[in-house]
């Protein structure tokens, strides 16, 4: 069972830990209620260095990317970023990441933590002559701070220039003297930074990190609220909303699919399954009170009966939320009966995210 760098500073915050993708991480640090509306008015701050880290370089890392990649990485400037999906031959999702294009050869890729092998053998397989690909997961400590004031807390702990990073995109700078990396990206649904960082330098930038927002209200987050967070914001997590089976047209994610862009792995089978139509449909879930969905449950609807994929209590919004796949033709609005330990509970179908920044919580109905 692997552990973070930075576990004896976690456990003297009070983190409370549990198992997760092979590692011991803190779940939360005594509230994760107090957390997520941390994160919604102030900021958090996550050791999420469990996520997988390649960097890419060589050549014919471009080709090899376009290939392996649904997205398009030609339009990537130096500095900027990408969410793109690595599928299998038959359309289905082996992984979702963000890729960073650092020069024309050097790529920098964040994957999740519980397919970094299988990514690592998939694509160190179909590696083009001239590309070659480095983990440097245990190299390097990563941490994601999230918040409206996320911005001037990293400004506050020595990196003014980030006021000028836009989203998906990422700069070097340094923090108590130490180089660290900040993309302005995050799975919250607010603004916010993962910042990167050598292993060795972790405990400084996170204790630096802590100190300068301490009087923004910083608290430091366990993963609890971060799926809290990404429910609420209606963010897919592997194995839940996407696996090998389901296709990105199901999933709601062609967004991020270039069928345009040329030849690459699965194109060719997400482009019929368009063609042809979903099996099935990812939607919000709106509970009437305070009822908990979770993964599993059934939905009934007039269309039929669906699953939860996700679900928990949502703070931000003072009732039970989820996402689920439904039958294709349902629609958004509808009532349903979520099965919650066993007895019918009532909601609403809505469409995702069930939160966003851009309205307040009473508009989110």
């Amino acid at each position: 069972m692997k552990t973070p760098v930075l576990r004896e500073i976690h456990e003297r915050s009070g983190g409370r830990f549990a198992e997760y993708a092979g590692w011991m991480l803190p779940m939360d640090y005594g509230s994760a209620v107090r957390e997520v509306r941390a994160v919604r008015t102030a900021a958090g701050l996550f050791d999420v260095s469990h996520m997988g880290r390649f960097d890419m370089y060589g050549e014919s890392s471009l080709r090899g990317l376009q290939n392996l990649l649904t997205n398009d990485l030609p339009r990537l400037a130096d500095a900027g970023g990408q969410y793109t999906l690595i599928c299998n031959t038959e359309g289905g999702v082996k992984d979702d990441l963000i890729i960073y294009r650092r020069s024309y050869d050097l790529y920098y890729l964040v994957v999740n933590a519980a397919n970094l092998d299988k990514d690592k053998g998939w694509i160190s397989q179909r590696l083009p002559t001239g590309a070659g690909l480095v983990d440097c997961t245990d190299d390097t400590a990563l941490f994601a701070l999230q918040g409206p004031e996320s911005a001037a807390i990293l400004a506050r702990a020595g990196m003014p220039e980030v006021a000028e990073v836009r989203r998906f995109h990422l700069a070097d700078g340094r923090i108590a003297g130490v180089h660290i990396t900040a993309a302005r990206t995050g799975y919250t649904g607010e603004d916010g930074f993962e910042i990167t960082c050598r292993s060795r330098d972790a405990e400084l930038v996170w204790t630096t990190l802590l100190s300068a927002g301490e009087p923004e209200g910083l608290v430091p987050c366990g993963l609890a609220a971060r799926d809290v967070l990404r429910i609420e914001a209606g963010l897919p997590l592997y194995d839940h909303e996407m696996d090998e089976q389901t296709t990105p047209v199901e999933a709601g994610l062609m967004r991020w699919v270039k069928l345009d862009k040329g030849a690459f792995i699965g194109r060719d089978a997400i482009a019929a399954r368009l063609r042809v139509g979903p099996e099935k449909k990812l939607i919000g879930v709106r509970m009437e009170g305070r009822d908990v969905p979770r993964a599993g449950d059934a939905v009934q609807s007039s269309a039929g009966e669906g699953r939860v994929t996700s679900g928990t209590f949502s703070p931000t919004l003072g009732c039970g939320v989820a996402m689920a796949y439904m039958p294709p033709e349902i629609a958004e609005g509808e009532r349903v009966q979520v099965i919650v330990h066993g007895k019918p509970r009532p909601g609403w179908l809505r469409k995702l995210p069930l939160y966003s920044r851009g309205a307040k919580p009473a508009d989110q109905a």
